[in-house]
């Protein structure tokens, strides 16, 4: 056996020493994206059955991760307390289904829409269409709690005399449409299109659509930085194909292209 001497002994921990001090640079030169999402969102966020975080915006994130080389991390919360996280720094952004609206410019900026989208009146499958929010007159309708649905829902009953249900999560909207406790709801296009097509016998959407809010990333006022690298992120995953082929995964279709940026609103 060879003897050991300090010199050689001092050497094996200097290489040592290096070695941690340079994984400890890797550790923290590994940069993290924060993202606050309700996960009880389909097809954008939810929970699988074996509880797992799913969706095409869960995809999304991932994707931009990469390109990027940033890990990213999910933080749940309820809709309602989403929007107070960002301000409080709990994560960096949101994602999470967020149109963007003139009253949501005031607070915060956003990236180049990713999704097209509206509020849409779906209604039970086999029932008559609807054709103009004239006729939600009399009827009981569905909306989840402080959302864009729920918005632009109260502004027409200040008008149309109707009955609004307002839901803590859009899935509830729906049960409770299949149970029979509201007649109507209103939506995100892009949600109402997922459950029409999974269950076809019992929702059906009309060609209503109340208003038009693209969907994009939420940051906050002045992280422009951030916004404008999780564009070029989008531009990349834009020009590969892969945003498109993440809507035609969890929707069926393209609704990443030709999006109407021209915001119609009601607030």
């Amino acid at each position: 056996m060879m003897k050991k001497t300090w010199g050689m002994v001092f050497t094996v921990a200097l290489a040592g020493a290096a070695l941690l001090s340079g994984c400890a640079k890797e550790e923290e030169s590994t940069k993290v994206l924060k993202i606050g999402t309700d996960d009880t969102y389909p097809p954008f966020e939810f929970r699988d059955e074996a509880n797992k975080l799913v969706g095409f915006e869960v995809d999304l994130a991932r994707e931009i991760g990469e390109e990027l080389g940033m890990e990213v991390e999910f933080i749940s919360t309820s809709w309602a307390g989403i929007f107070n996280g960002l301000n409080s720094e709990s994560y960096d952004v949101i994602m999470s289904a967020t149109s963007i609206t003139p009253k949501r410019l005031e607070s915060y900026i956003f990236t180049d829409p990713h999704m097209t989208n509206g509020q849409v009146i779906v209604t039970r499958a086999g029932e008559g269409s609807i054709t103009k929010p004239e006729e939600l007159e009399g009827l009981k309708v569905g909306v989840q709690l402080e959302t864009t649905a729920d918005i632009a829902a109260t502004k027409y009953n200040e008008t149309v005399d109707f009955e609004m249900l307002r839901f803590d999560e859009v899935i509830q909207t729906f049960s409770a449409m299949k149970a029979g406790h509201v007649d109507v709801i209103v939506a995100d296009y892009a949600v109402a299109i997922d459950y029409a097509a999974k269950d076809h016998e019992s929702y059906q959407l009309t060609e209503v659509m109340l208003t038009n809010e693209p969907i994009a990333i939420t940051i906050r006022k002045d992280d422009t930085d951030l916004r404008d690298t999780l564009n070029g992120a989008l531009d990349a995953l834009r020009e590969d194909g892969t945003l498109k082929d993440l809507s035609v995964k969890w929707l069926g279709d393209d609704y990443t292209s030709n999006i109407d940026t021209e915001l119609n609103v009601v607030e």
